[in-house]
């Protein structure tokens, strides 16, 4: 990680009483401690399904995340000036809604290269547990939790600020608090949400479409390729390039490709810059069929249907040829001990 800024404040509310609020003066060093802590921030965030996708609303007035933004890259406010106002603004929005919160907020700046920065901004409570020091006493001890209750946004400042992308907004939003979430959506300005779900199955049928043109024997092969690299890009935060995608499939015709999946394009973008942000559970379902209800679960490749897996709608009857060998020697070895 290239980290340029970085800073930490602190908020507390408890029923019935004024929040406090305690700000840092200064940016934090940059060092390897906080670079890992960072980075462990950045994978929980990537690893999160709940993360939603969007921009800035157009036809609104800016969010003070916005406008703090824009002065900081325009050398109008320093980062510590930038945080301290969105910390500000948060705690009177605490105080004025009677909302609870005990967190710490970590803000950051990562230069990926000199034209690409990514701003974030991580809301971190504390798990506790049990060490043993170096006197041998059993003493309380505290980790950052990375798990369900950390909430924060990402910010790709070259995607907003210089190719206008529709999608340079990430959220993960607070959980089991409306009203914080909506103190911490009218700060940031998260709006013109994407419906990652509709916008994958827009795109996956344009995928589909290409595929049945191409003869059968390769058909599996190429939709495990478009999975595989959509799925990175996903992982990594990033929309999929459908040029970009097409130049990463083997045995293909780019163009063909591009032309069959464009049309169906949910943003309606076109050229080399076309793209579209996907969903992650809808990309496994279209390689992987599964299914979970109490004590049976039932999963298999898409390839396998109308051959190893036959289904019967009429009689709702899933008949599988050549059963795994684990599956087998269990089955043999339960009907021979009964």
């Amino acid at each position: 990680m290239s980290i340029t800024h970085v800073t930490a404040h602190y908020l507390c509310r408890q029923a019935d009483a004024k929040a406090s609020l305690l700000l840092r003066k200064d940016e934090l060093a940059a060092d390897e401690t906080k670079d890992v802590l960072l980075d462990k921030l950045k994978s929980a965030f990537l690893s999160r399904l709940a993360r939603r996708h969007g921009s800035f609303p157009a036809d609104a007035e800016p969010s003070l995340l916005a406008q703090e933004l824009d002065a900081f890259l325009h050398d109008k406010h320093s980062f510590s000036q930038l945080s301290s106002a969105l910390m500000q603004r948060l705690e009177a929005g605490v105080n004025e809604k009677a909302v609870e919160i005990k967190a710490h907020f970590l803000f950051f700046i990562d230069s990926m290269s000199e034209q690409h920065q990514v701003f974030y901004l991580f809301a971190v409570n504390h798990n506790e547990s049990l060490a043993i020091s170096e006197s041998l006493e059993v003493m309380p001890s505290y980790v950052v939790d990375t798990g369900p209750s950390m909430f924060g946004i990402k910010v790709d400042l070259a995607e907003w600020k210089v190719r206008k992308n529709y999608a340079y907004l990430s959220m993960l939003p607070p959980r089991a608090n409306p009203e914080l979430a909506k103190i911490f959506d009218e700060l940031t300005g998260f709006g013109d949400g994407i419906d990652t779900q509709e916008s994958t199955e827009a795109f996956l049928k344009g995928v589909e479409s290409f595929a049945k043109q191409l003869p059968e024997d390769k058909v599996n092969d190429y939709r495990t390729q478009v999975v595989d690299y959509c799925m990175a890009q996903e992982q990594k935060d990033e929309p999929v390039n459908i040029h970009g995608l097409s130049k990463e499939l083997d045995g293909i015709d780019c163009e063909k490709f591009v032309r069959e999946v464009l049309p169906h394009n949910p943003a309606g973008e076109s050229g080399e810059e076309a793209e579209v942000v996907l969903d992650r559970k809808s990309l496994r379902r279209y390689v992987k069929f599964s299914g979970r209800e109490r004590d049976l679960a039932i999963s298999f490749s898409t390839y396998h249907l109308n051959g190893r897996v036959s289904y019967e709608e009429k009689t709702d009857t899933l008949s599988i040829h050549g059963l795994p060998n684990a599956l087998r020697s269990q089955l043999l070895a339960h009907l021979k001990g009964s």
